[in-house]
């Protein structure tokens, strides 16, 4: 195990919610062997003003956990939190959550979970909000940057144009690839982000019609996909695409790749 990883999660305290016994305690005995402290914690408390998460660094969360009563499920109560956290559960629950797992300080895992992996996650989370300020650099010219999103799914276009704006892009909406074109072709943006599965004109096919044109040709472009086939990742970059992200994804991975493409489309 990376030692940088050890020192940032020894001594860091966990809250562990929604998990049955046996996995509660294996998630424990991992963090432990990296020195991190792993704690249960049930209920939301009733003293109004007391968060359950408050004496924590960091959540688990089981995505599969339904709330009890009037209790909340242990995911609903972290989407109302800002505290960091890792959403532990089956790809259909981690998409069914897109807007809790892609928050500004938010991993996910599918079980089974590797110790290596639950490890790597907890140190992300912990790190994520500092890395993620940090891969947007001002930009060079004045006023900000601008970015088409281009998505037919009304949750992802808000969870993405939030994330866009916490770091002050502006961000044009487009519902399909004809639309996007458009957009792209009349608001000359910084960068498409754009979603391979849309109605009219697929992202595909905008992604040939933008290379198509002189006027946005080397216009910056990252294809999103809920689909992690290798063939459309390959079809996607033989198009002309920057970068190819599949869903779901974090913040942190998003700005990542997004400043990634910005910084190489300005050394050209």
């Amino acid at each position: 195990m990376d030692q940088i990883i050890k020192q940032s999660i020894a001594g860091r305290r966990f809250a562990l919610m929604g998990f049955e016994t046996p996995e509660a305690d294996s998630i424990i005995a991992v963090l432990g062997t990296a020195r991190g402290i792993g704690h249960v914690v049930g209920a939301a408390p009733n003293i109004p003003g007391l968060n359950s998460f408050s004496p924590f660094d960091a959540c688990f969360i089981n995505a599969s956990a339904i709330g009890i009563g009037d209790q909340p499920s242990p995911i609903e109560m972290i989407a109302r939190s800002r505290k960091p956290a890792v959403i532990i559960g089956t790809h259909q629950e981690l998409v069914a959550r897109f807007t809790v797992i892609a928050g500004l300080n938010r991993d996910f895992m599918t079980r089974p979970c590797q110790p290596d992996e639950l490890l790597l996650r907890a140190y992300r989370v912990l790190r994520f909000v500092e890395a993620a300020a940090a891969a947007i650099q001002p930009s060079a010219r004045n006023g900000a940057r601008r970015v088409v999103l281009a998505d037919d799914d009304a949750t992802t276009v808000v969870m993405i144009s939030t994330i866009l704006k916490h770091f002050n892009f502006e961000c044009d909406v487009a519902h399909d690839g004809a639309q996007a074109c458009e957009i792209a072709r009349t608001k000359k943006p910084d960068l498409v982000l754009m979603d391979v599965a849309m109605p009219h004109m697929n992202g595909f096919e905008a992604l040939t019609a933008l290379r198509s044109d002189s006027a946005t040709r080397s216009m910056p472009v990252i294809l999103v996909s809920a689909h992690r086939d290798e063939a459309e990742v390959v079809k996607g970059f033989s198009l002309g695409a920057d970068d190819y992200i599949t869903k779901p994804f974090n913040s942190g991975e998003l700005m990542a790749r997004i400043s990634r493409v910005l910084r190489e489309s300005e050394e050209r």
